[in-house]
C-alpha cells in the first residue's frame, strides 16, 4: 500500500513543483507583494477562493472516484494536491502555486477553556448545528481557565517524515501549528450562545466585558507563546524574499529586503480578525464588546499585517474599524459599499472586494459578471483593491463557471 500510494503522491507533488516553477508564478508573487505593501501595480489582483468549496462539491468537480490512494493519511494529502492542481489548471486567477506541502501538527492536548465548548449535531446530513452553551443561565467568569494546546513533537516529526517519504521528497513539507486565531468574540458566543450573549450585552454588560477580557488575555498569551516557541504559521520562500502566509486570502507578503538571514516573528504573521456573530450589534456596542478587545490583539502585529474579515454589511462600522491598529486588509462583502469604504480609508488599506457568489453561479452570464465587476472597480476607483470570488458553497453543477469568472475578471483587471 505504501509503495502504491507513494507513486501516486510523488507524481502529484511533482506536478505541483512544475506548476510552481512557471515564470508567471514569480510575477504573481511580485504582484501580491507590491499590492499588500500599498505600492502601484499594473493590474488588479484576482482570486477565486477555492479552498472553501465544500467536500461534496469537490467530489463533483474532481469525480466521485478521483482518489486512488488507500491509506487515510495518503488520501488526505492526495485530496489537497488534486485540488491545487485542478485550480491551477482551470482557474486563470492570480493565486500563487507554492512549492510546498503543508500538514497539520499532531496535537496531544487540545485547547481547553475550563468550560465545555460543545456543538449539537442535528443528525441531518449537511444540517445545522447548535451551540451547547455552558453559560446559558448566566456568565460565571470564575469558571474560565484557559489551557493552551500541546503538540506531540515526536509524532509531528514522524508525520512530516512520512509525508516527505510518500511524495518522495518532491516538495518540502511544512508544519501548520495549532492557533486560536484572532476572534475572541466568537469564543464568547460559544460559551453563551448567540441569543444569550446578545441579551447579556443589555442585561449584564459588565459581565460580558469581564468575559471578553479573560478570553482576550488568553489569546494574547497564546500568541506570545507561539512566538517564543517559534511555532508560527508563516513560511519564507525564495530565500525569504516572499512569505507564504498561513492565513486565508492573503496570498503573499513581502519578506526581507536584505541578504540577512530571515527569522519570522509573530509580526510577520497575518491576524485574521473577525466577529461575524456580532453583526447585530450597532457601532457603539460593537466598539464596547468587540472592537476594544480586537485592538489588543491587533497591536501585536506591528508590521501592519492585520486583516479584518466581515461577510456582513460593515458600512455603519467603518468609523470604528478605522481605529483598528495595524490594519492592512479589509473585507468588502457584496453587502458592503466599496465606495463608502474607499471614502473612509482613502487608500490606506487594501480593499478585498467580493463579487456576489449567488449571482455568479445562479443568475449571471459573462456579461453580467463583467458589469458587476466594472461597477465594483469604479466604486473603489483610486485605491488598492483585489477582486475576489469566495463563499462558494456550490458550483451549481457548472465548475466551468470558476474559469469563466476568473477569465472575465482578468480582462477587466487592467482597466484603470
Amino acid at each position: 500500500m505504501h509503495s502504491h500510494d507513494s507513486n501516486i503522491l510523488a507524481t502529484l507533488a511533482g506536478r505541483i513543483a512544475e506548476l510552481a516553477a512557471r515564470p508567471g508564478e514569480v510575477l504573481k508573487k511580485e504582484l501580491w507583494a507590491r499590492h499588500q505593501a500599498l505600492l502601484p501595480t499594473e493590474k488588479i489582483p484576482i482570486t477565486v477562493n477555492f479552498d472553501g468549496i465544500p467536500e461534496p462539491q469537490w467530489e463533483f468537480i474532481l469525480g466521485k472516484d478521483s482518489l486512488r490512494c488507500e491509506g487515510d493519511f495518503s488520501r488526505s494529502i492526495e485530496m489537497m494536491l488534486r485540488r491545487r492542481i485542478w485550480a491551477a489548471d482551470n482557474i486563470p486567477d492570480d493565486q500563487i502555486v507554492w512549492p510546498a506541502l503543508v500538514i497539520g501538527a499532531v496535537v496531544s492536548r487540545p485547547f481547553d477553556w475550563g468550560v465545555p465548548i460543545e456543538w449539537k449535531d442535528s443528525g441531518v446530513e449537511l444540517g445545522a448545528k447548535s451551540i451547547v452553551a455552558p453559560f446559558a443561565d448566566g456568565i460565571d467568569v470564575r469558571r474560565v481557565s484557559f489551557s493552551d494546546a500541546e503538540v506531540d513533537e515526536a509524532a509531528t516529526q514522524s508525520r512530516v517524515d512520512c509525508a516527505s517519504e510518500l511524495i518522495k521528497g518532491a516538495l518540502p513539507v511544512l508544519v501548520s501549528w495549532p492557533s486560536l486565531g484572532h476572534s475572541p468574540f466568537e469564543v464568547a458566543i460559544e460559551m453563551c450562545g448567540i441569543q444569550g450573549l446578545m441579551l447579556y450585552t443589555m442585561d449584564c454588560p459588565d459581565k460580558v466585558e469581564a468575559l471578553m477580557d479573560v478570553i482576550t488575555c488568553a489569546y494574547v498569551a497564546h500568541h506570545e507563546r507561539r512566538e517564543r516557541e517559534r511555532r508560527l504559521n508563516v513560511w519564507p520562500m525564495d530565500g525569504g524574499r516572499y512569505i507564504m502566509p498561513g492565513v486565508w486570502r492573503v496570498n503573499c507578503w513581502c519578506g526581507k529586503k536584505t541578504n540577512e538571514a530571515f527569522q519570522p516573528t509573530l509580526a510577520d504573521e497575518w491576524a485574521y480578525i473577525s466577529a461575524q456573530s456580532a453583526a447585530g450589534l450597532g457601532p457603539e456596542m460593537f466598539n464596547r464588546f468587540v472592537h476594544v478587545f480586537d485592538c489588543r490583539l491587533a497591536r501585536l502585529f506591528t508590521k501592519k499585517t492585520v486583516y479584518f474579515h466581515g461577510c456582513e454589511k460593515l458600512d455603519h462600522k467603518l468609523d470604528v474599524l478605522a481605529t483598528l491598529p495595524n490594519l492592512r486588509r479589509l473585507h468588502v462583502s457584496p453587502w458592503s459599499s466599496a465606495a463608502a469604504t474607499r471614502d473612509k480609508f482613502h487608500g490606506s488599506v487594501v480593499l478585498e472586494v467580493h463579487a456576489h457568489p449567488g449571482k455568479v453561479f445562479f443568475t449571471s452570464s459573462p456579461d453580467d459578471m463583467r458589469r458587476e465587476i466594472r461597477a465594483l472597480v469604479d466604486a473603489a476607483e483610486g485605491v488598492p483593491i483585489d477582486l475576489n470570488l469566495s463563499d462558494i458553497n456550490t458550483v451549481n453543477g457548472r465548475p466551468e463557471t470558476l474559469t469563466t469568472w476568473a477569465r472575465v475578471e482578468q480582462e477587466e483587471s487592467v482597466r484603470r
